[in-house]
């Protein structure tokens, strides 16, 4: 086999292992669900993705890091029927030129960024054994 052949080869039994998870359409944030916050969050915990519902129409959240309360509390992830015609702004972070730090939570819209309640999930993630639930878990 050739050099070229072996290289295409490679990239496409790579290519078929990668997989991708069904995600919501996708909102920006307004300027003002952004909130400054004193840190950046810590890094984000490992979760296990549960087997995806049967349930037609679901998409899988990340897990994210919340500012509350002084400190971070995380939220899981997991699969979610989004809300008729929503968008999914995810969790976003960003330096304003002054230095302050400005952080928008994991948030659905509908039509004109109008928030819309965060829909339960219908199987959310879990921790793997033998971790530290992240519940129990701070930020701080």
């Amino acid at each position: 086999m050739t050099r070229r052949l072996r290289a295409l080869a490679l990239l496409l039994a790579l290519l078929g292992c990668a997989g991708q998870l069904p995600a919501p359409a996708i909102a920006q944030h307004p300027l003002a669900a952004y909130v400054e916050v004193p840190y950046p969050p810590p890094a984000a915990l490992a979760e296990t993705i549960p087997e995806r519902p049967a349930s037609p129409g679901v998409v899988w959240i990340d897990g994210e890091w919340r500012y509350h309360g002084g400190g971070y509390v995380w939220r899981r992830g997991g699969w979610v029927a989004p809300p008729p015609g929503s968008r999914f702004g995810a969790w976003r972070s960003w330096y304003r030129r002054d230095g302050r730090l400005m952080l928008a939570p994991g948030t659905w819209y509908v039509a004109h960024y109008e928030r819309l309640r965060t829909p339960a999930a219908i199987v959310p993630a879990f921790t793997p054994p033998n971790e530290i639930t992240s519940e129990s878990q701070t930020g701080r």
